[in-house]
């Protein structure tokens, strides 16, 4: 199968890329001008954004498929940045798709379109709150929604969302949890005693293959998480411990963690107090379902692969 990458010198989308080359799959990545691409030097690519429909759709010319990776992962990101990524963006993937003749658009959305000041537990992909909280939140939600409903007959459309992801190539949340080792330790709110829904990097690109193999209906979303149920402080510490950090601290209950970051006195955005001292699981019967979906790594493997790749990559920093 012939699959272009959006956002493929990110995180998420570097780790689709390398496990569709390792599948045998043929890979065109789709990267920003000026981004840093060498980590794809034996992947053909092509230099374009998401604000360019046109230049989408000649990238996607003879592609069988679509993976759309790209999108903003900072809580903090303006407004308007925010809406021309994750909506805009989308909408011209989903019109290059369908221009260029691609039979399948895989969308990586995340858990978070369902963020709110209070627990999700165990919800499925049917429950939400009224309104998401946060600009992120609110347009990968509208993203999400343009995905499921532009499917149709030869076009089939496929949204999945991954919880906390981590793993090996972290560029996204390592370096601020590194930030806050550095200042003392991870922060843990309200004792960590909250359960964190969380997806190795590993076993989202392996729900993506399975995505694209599954024949399903189109326009579906599915949650895709680790299969161990965690809490917060569990889970920053056996990462902390993997990679030779300061062991987390605690920064008080959750509604004051919650007021601190609302009047500018933590450092903290309130997505990320939200993450960590609300708790979030996750069903994902739907994907075992419908596309077979069960997670190949378990946290102690991916914390031992995090481990080894933060080593050759950072040394003893």
């Amino acid at each position: 199968m012939r699959c272009l990458v959006t956002g493929a010198t990110g995180f998420i989308g570097g780790g689709v890329v390398r496990k569709l080359q390792n599948a045998g799959h043929e890979v065109i990545a789709y990267v920003r001008e000026g981004s840093d691409s060498r980590s794809l030097q034996d992947v053909e690519r092509i230099v374009g954004d998401l604000g360019d429909p046109n230049r989408l759709a000649i990238a996607a010319a003879d592609c069988d498929a679509m993976v759309h990776a790209a999108g903003i992962a900072d809580p903090a990101a303006d407004t308007d940045s925010l809406g021309w990524a994750h909506v805009a963006g989308t909408e011209n993937v989903i019109n290059a798709a369908r221009q260029a003749g691609c039979k399948r658009l895989i969308h990586i959305s995340c858990a978070d379109v369902t963020l709110y000041d209070g627990p999700r537990s165990f919800w499925n992909e049917d429950q939400a709150p009224p309104r998401p909280f946060g600009e992120l939140a609110r347009t990968k939600l509208q993203a999400e929604e343009l995905v499921r409903v532009s499917g149709q007959r030869g076009f089939r459309t496929t949204a999945l969302r991954p919880a906390l992801v981590w793993g090996p190539g972290d560029t996204t949340h390592l370096p601020g949890w590194k930030a806050e080792t550095n200042q003392g330790g991870i922060r843990i709110i309200g004792g960590g005693k909250k359960l964190m829904a969380t997806t190795f990097i590993g076993n989202l690109t392996h729900a993506v293959l399975c995505a694209l193999q599954a024949k399903v209906v189109t326009g579906n979303v599915y949650h895709v998480v680790d299969t161990e149920l965690t809490v917060s402080r569990d889970f920053f510490t056996d990462l902390s411990t993997a990679l030779g950090w300061k062991p987390p601290r605690g920064a008080g209950p959750y509604r004051w963690a919650w007021l601190a970051c609302r009047t500018g006195l933590s450092s903290l955005h309130p997505t990320q107090v939200i993450r960590r001292g609300q708790t979030s699981a996750f069903e994902m019967n739907r994907a075992k379902k419908d596309l077979d979906y069960e997670p190949i790594v378990t946290r102690e493997q991916g914390m031992a692969e995090l481990a080894n790749w933060y080593r050759e990559t950072h040394g003893n920093r």
